[in-house]
């Protein structure tokens, strides 16, 4: 995997973009990753989500929900992406799904716990690499504990750097001696929580053993995702990696998964991070809310937007307009507000995928937007435009668990049930 950065704002950024080793396709940046649960993108097939974009998806992976179909794939002849009916796509591999609250606790000296569909189970760092081996990705995360939050003790912080390097001194030696892994990339974690110091600690261990075999950064510990994510705020966030980011390379890409906020989203691609994933959205409408706030620069003035639309409000049992006027994807050309809050007051089928086409499409315009932004310099206005909506305050992006959860009987029929944050 190639990085080729194309050109850098003094207050907006970076545009560049990732070149894949097998197809030499490109993929922008700042770019979305599709996040997948299960080898899939949370209620929609490939056809489905070609109603979304024709352009050929970049999917982040986690091993917590495809670790059951590592037998199988040893027998298949042909990449994961073929596997789960994305042949051409740009596939990431992380340890951990960040749709969902990961516990904290459970870890043991040498091995991570993974929160899978069979329960808590474990891994090491060698059981890690030989899974990396079967499935192939065209990037993968080297093994790490990541099991740190804003609230986290410095003796949590301490083990967090040693745990990391003890495990990726095993990463970096089999990446490097491994035939398999020639066009496969690795992404260094960085971790220490909310450390100036911890980070930088992360950071030494990086340079000094895995400067060669490093093709980028990801930043882990800084909550426990799911709706964790959602509730971390710009000012403690944007200092610890304004001092990360200095430290480390330019050239290589950075990443920083889970389901950060819009405000929070701009605030890291103004210093420098590249790549995000799109939990942002599945949290949202598996807490039975649609995308809905305003990026159009042309009408910030007019922009007044809420974050979100409540599809379980039961003022809109007679309200048939689209959920955004000017939007342009299938759940609003052809579908209406009262007929989602009728999906869901009856429980189909079609009502969480309906949610998830239109936020996927709206986060996927947004990115689209941003890169505009970089392009011209106008980064500041649309920071300006997402933070404050038209408003005098700055407007709470945060999503809650929803109070009107479906009863536990209906729980795994079609619309999920709000739980540890999900």
């Amino acid at each position: 995997m190639k990085f080729v950065i194309e050109s850098i704002s003094k207050s907006s950024g970076r545009l560049g973009h990732l070149v894949q080793n097998e197809t030499e396709r490109l993929f922008r940046t700042p770019m979305l990753l599709q996040t997948t649960k299960g080898g899939s993108i949370p209620y929609l097939t490939p056809e489905v989500f070609e109603y979304i974009t024709k352009e050929i998806p970049a999917l982040q992976f986690s091993l917590s929900t495809i670790d059951h179909m590592t037998d199988s794939l040893k027998l298949f002849n042909g990449s994961f992406a073929r596997y789960v009916g994305y042949p051409e796509c740009l596939s990431l591999l992380m340890i951990r799904n960040p749709c969902e609250f990961t516990p904290s606790g459970h870890n043991d000296k040498d091995t991570v716990p993974l929160f899978t569909r069979r329960g808590k189970e474990t891994c090491t760092a060698n059981r890690y690499m030989d899974i990396i081996e079967i499935i192939k990705p065209d990037i993968y995360q080297g093994f790490c504990d990541a099991d740190t939050n804003l609230d986290s003790a410095k003796k949590r912080l301490v083990k967090c750097i040693d745990r990391t390097a003890q495990f990726m001194d095993i990463c970096y030696e089999r990446h490097q001696n491994s035939n398999i892994l020639e066009k496969c990339t690795l992404f260094v974690p960085i971790v220490g929580g909310y450390s100036m110091f911890a980070r930088s600690n992360s950071i030494n261990h990086a340079k000094s053993k895995g400067g060669n075999a490093a093709g980028g950064y990801i930043f882990e510990g800084f909550h426990n995702y799911g709706l964790s994510a959602t509730e971390v705020g710009a000012t403690e966030l944007t200092s610890v990696m304004t001092h990360c980011l200095k430290e480390l390379p330019v050239d290589k890409p950075k990443m920083m998964p889970g389901a950060y906020t819009p405000p929070v989203i701009l605030e890291l691609i103004s210093l420098g991070v590249d790549i995000f994933d799109t939990s942002y959205a599945y949290c949202a409408a598996s807490n039975y809310k649609l995308l809905t706030f305003s990026f159009n620069l042309t009408d910030a003035e007019n922009a007044n937007m809420e974050p979100f639309l409540d599809i379980t409000t039961d003022s809109l049992k007679e309200d048939f307009t689209p959920v955004l006027v000017n939007c342009c994807c299938l759940t609003c050309k052809k579908h209406t507000r009262a007929y989602l809050y009728h999906l869901y007051k009856t429980k189909e089928l079609l009502g969480p995928i309906l949610i998830m086409i239109h936020n996927l499409h709206h986060l996927l315009q947004f990115f689209n937007v941003i890169r505009t932004c970089i392009g011209e310099d106008k980064l500041p206005d649309l920071i300006q435009l997402i933070k404050l909506q038209g408003r005098d305050a700055a407007v709470d992006y945060s999503i809650k668990p929803n109070s009107k959860a479906i009863n536990i009987s209906d729980k795994d029929k079609n619309f999920a049930i709000a739980k540890n944050g999900l």
